[in-house]
Parts: C-alpha cells; structure tokens; sequence
C-alpha cells in the first residue's frame, strides 16, 4: 500500500503541473469572464453543475458552504494531476450570482451509479475498474496536501446527531488509529466516477485528504451499503440484498488486489458510521442506526 507505483509525477511534476495550468491565468481575471450557463447537469447536496461553452463545466456551490470545502476541491483536484490520475481539470475559481464556483474541464461519460445490476458480469468488470482507480489513488502520496483526513472525519463526528457516549466512543477509536500519509478520495462511490473513453475518472474532491487508505475504503464501502435508499430499496429485500453483494464484491476485490486487511478497514467502521449520521447526510440513517444498535451500540 505505501508504494509510489502508479502515480506518475513527482512533487516538482505537481508544481509545474499548476504554474502550467489555466488556474492561473483566469483566476486573476475571473471578473471580466462572462459565463453563459447553458443548462443544468448535476445537482447534489453542495452543489449545482451548469455546462458552460468550450467543453467546460461550472461547479456552483451553495450559499453558506464552508469555504474550506471548496478549497478542499480545488487542492485535491490539482493534486490528483500533479499526481497522473484522470480527472477533469480545473480552470479557475469564479463567483455566480453570489455563489461562488470552479469552473472545469467537461468530462463526457457515465457515471457508474447506473451499474448494470441486472448484467452481473459487467457489473463486477465495473467493480474492479472501480476498486483499482481507488487502490491507484491510494498509492499516491499526499505531501503538500493540507487537509487530514483524521480532522475531517473528527469534526463530522462532533456534528453527528447521536448519543454522546457513542460520539465519545467514535472519536476514541478514531484517534486510536495512526495518521496516514497517503492520497484518499474522501467520498469515493459510483455516483462519483465518470466511465469515459480515456478510462475512469473522480470527480467531487473536495473530501480530499491525506490519510490512511483504509478509512476511505470503510467510507466506500459504508455508501454502498446504506446511502441512496429510496422507496424502492426500502421495499425490496432482494433490491438491498444486491447492493450488500455489491459492497462485498467491491470490498473483497479491493482487498485481494492491495494486501489490505480486514482488521485496519474495521478499525475505521465506527469512527465513519458515527460521522454519517450528519444533518443533510446522503446516508439513509434509519438503516445505519437499525445497524449499529444491532451490533450493540446506543445511537
């Protein structure tokens, strides 16, 4: 897991990578862009995506956001180029109607939040792809990064609405664990991976942290198992059964491919679980709870 194989450019390649970058130059200049929102593309729980012309999109993000969590974005996806991976590059930061936003590079795919559930075969090719891109993610160290993934995780666990000595629990084991050094996503999951031509692509950093590999598995495989239950989920057995075959397949791949243990990735469960159980969090929190209070603890 601490190799460098995979990542393709030196920290000297990172700063040159951003002095050669477009941030740059339009960054100085943002007042003087005109943009024209040309429709609507993506919306989620931070933010709005609008396609711009000239193959570019703008990430509008919304009012009262933590500007930090904006900057969290803009670093994470200038480091993941310094770094070779695929993702869609960033073009500058500009303000829209009092919002402010970054504008990026369009990446023109699918995403692999429509998996192909009844095509087992080719949904379990997309779960390897999927696990790799991350497993190549977490070979990449973070050195220059300045977000840690132990802070973000521990002030959502001080946000979380749940008993205080399970929060004080949380916090325990969280701190029981080392801090990592290396690149992690942060929120890692097939609504943020784009399938294009040029392979995949993440997008949505602004989680992005410097930390310990197996705490963002445990993210990833804690949103495949509880987040975006819509009625549907809700009402099926078999439609929940396949998502814990999803995460498990997801898991064991993961697993077989890097050397990770089992014991590290259970050592980030609860710390992750507890910081799910946020206001406004993509996690349905009826089925985490349910859970959690079945392996004991008092939410």
């Amino acid at each position: 897991m601490r190799g460098a194989a995979g990542c393709q450019s030196t920290g000297h390649d990172m700063l040159q990578a951003y002095e050669d970058s477009p941030y740059r130059t339009i960054q100085g200049r943002n007042a003087m862009i005109s943009l024209k929102l040309q429709m609507l593309i993506g919306s989620g729980g931070s933010a709005d995506v609008f396609r711009l012309d000239g193959g570019r999109v703008l990430k509008l993000y919304r009012e009262g956001l933590d500007p930090g969590v904006i900057a969290r974005e803009h670093d994470g996806v200038q480091h993941a180029l310094g770094q070779g991976l695929h993702v869609a590059r960033a073009f500058g930061t500009r303000d829209h109607e009092g919002r402010s936003g970054i504008i990026f590079e369009e990446l023109v795919g699918k995403p692999l939040l429509r998996l192909p559930i009844l095509r087992p075969f080719r949904t379990r090719a997309l779960l390897r792809r999927f696990a790799d891109y991350q497993a190549r993610i977490h070979r990449c160290g973070a050195a220059g990064l300045p977000h840690a993934q132990h802070d973000i995780v521990h002030v959502r666990i001080e946000q979380a609405e749940v008993d205080p000595a399970l929060r004080s629990l949380a916090l325990e084991r969280l701190h029981a664990i080392p801090r990592g050094d290396r690149f992690c996503h942060g929120d890692y999951h097939p609504g943020n991976v784009i399938l294009t031509r040029g392979g995949i692509a993440a997008i949505d950093w602004s989680n992005a942290s410097a930390g310990d590999p197996a705490g963002d598995v445990a993210r990833s495989e804690l949103l495949f198992r509880y987040a975006g239950y819509g009625p549907t989920m809700r009402r099926l057995p078999p439609m929940r059964r396949v998502r814990e075959m999803t995460a498990d397949f997801y898991l064991g791949h993961y697993r077989a491919s890097t050397g990770l243990s089992e014991a590290a990735i259970d050592a980030w469960r609860l710390p992750i679980a507890v910081a799910s159980l946020i206001p406004g969090s993509r996690v349905h929190r009826p089925t985490l709870v349910a859970a959690l209070e079945r392996q004991g603890f008092g939410v």
